[in-house]
């Protein structure tokens, strides 16, 4: 069981245990749950409903520092995973209904790959003269908003500053330096 004060991820949801509410509904246990910055956001998680992968442990430094580091390892989304995602629906449709599903892997791992698409993504597009789509800012910042929010937590820095420690940590793996 956890301890009150404990803090934890609930579905991209960096939150603290503020309760354990005894025989709460129906007879069950639940925890309560306060979202670290979203402040207004409580949340009752059954005990036994707070499992893999909707609910786990914030990453520790070492957890996080190694995430980081091993950004440029992992997979990109594949242009053949976005056509087999709703292949009857247009291009944009596909890539947001991929980006949805990944979400909810409930991954940090899952958030790069987001981030990765969607950035080199926009990237292609300026080099065409093109603007980046909507769903592709979008969904960069929420994969950039939640993976910062954990690593801010794990890494013990002001939220506010994590988005450029991770951009420079990155600069840093790709160009080999770390």
């Amino acid at each position: 069981m956890l301890e009150i004060g404990e803090k934890v991820v609930y579905q991209h949801r960096v939150c603290t245990v503020t309760g354990i509410r005894e025989a709460y509904i129906d007879g069950r246990d639940y925890y309560e749950l306060e979202a670290l910055y979203e402040r207004a956001l409580k949340l009752f998680i059954p005990v036994e409903k707070a499992v893999l992968p909707d609910f786990r442990p914030v990453m520790t430094e070492r957890e996080a520092l190694s995430l980081i580091d091993s950004i440029k390892d992992i997979d990109d989304i594949t242009p053949e995973e976005i056509e087999s995602s709703a292949a009857s629906a247009p291009f944009d449709r596909r890539e947001e209904s991929e980006y949805s599903r990944r979400l909810h892997y409930f991954s940090s791992d899952q958030l790069i790959r987001i981030m990765r698409f969607s950035y080199e993504r926009s990237q292609a597009r300026s080099a065409r003269g093109r603007a980046a789509t909507e769903t592709d800012k979008r969904y960069l910042r929420l994969a950039q908003d939640l993976l910062c929010d954990e690593l801010a937590v794990s890494l013990n820095l002001d939220r506010e500053k994590t988005p450029e420690f991770l951009l420079h940590r990155i600069e840093k793996v790709m160009s080999g330096a770390a």
